[in-house]
């Protein structure tokens, strides 16, 4: 019995030294005072885009340098001062785009899927000031505010898209 509790000790105070010799020195960072200070925290990652409710998707429509564009296919509506009509995939070659990544670009579609794809699509192509319609224009809606349905944008949207599915 006596040789049984010896051992348990022995692997024990063993797996005590192996674990705390085990850290990297690269996650330990010593004070002044000799003892192991905690590490640094990571850098909050930051998001590609804002999502925006609708109240405050309406606040920022109002600063006159935003670009609004809706990147829903096919044309299912539109919101009041939409400044431009871009597929979602199409978003980087079409020349409404602004040309400045830093300009203010908000984005909607009739759900959010697309807006979501199209603000990564930015974001990655080093556009910095993205925004999204969290929800889309349901979510719009939703909110009691109004959509607008003109035929001539509506002629602007490719009817048709490939085989994409036309939900989002």
């Amino acid at each position: 019995m006596r040789a049984i509790r010896l051992t348990t000790a022995t692997v024990a105070v063993l797996v005590l030294t192996l674990g705390s010799a085990c850290g990297s020195d690269s996650d330990k960072k010593s004070s002044a005072n000799g003892t192991e200070a905690a590490p640094a925290p990571a850098a909050p990652a930051q998001e590609a885009f804002a999502r925006l409710d609708p109240a405050a998707f309406a606040d920022r429509m109002q600063d006159k340098d935003a670009v609004v564009i809706n990147v829903h296919i096919p044309y299912e509506g539109e919101l009041e001062q939409t400044d431009a009509f871009i597929p979602f995939d199409k978003i980087l070659n079409d020349p409404k785009l602004p040309k400045d990544t830093n300009s203010a670009i908000l984005l909607y579609c009739r759900t959010g899927r697309m807006s979501e794809e199209a603000g990564t699509a930015l974001h990655n192509a080093g556009y910095t000031n993205i925004s999204h319609l969290e929800g889309g224009m349901r979510g719009w809606e939703a909110a009691g505010r109004q959509l607008i349905h003109n035929p001539a944008h509506a002629s602007e949207m490719p009817a048709e898209h490939g085989s994409m599915p036309q939900h989002g």
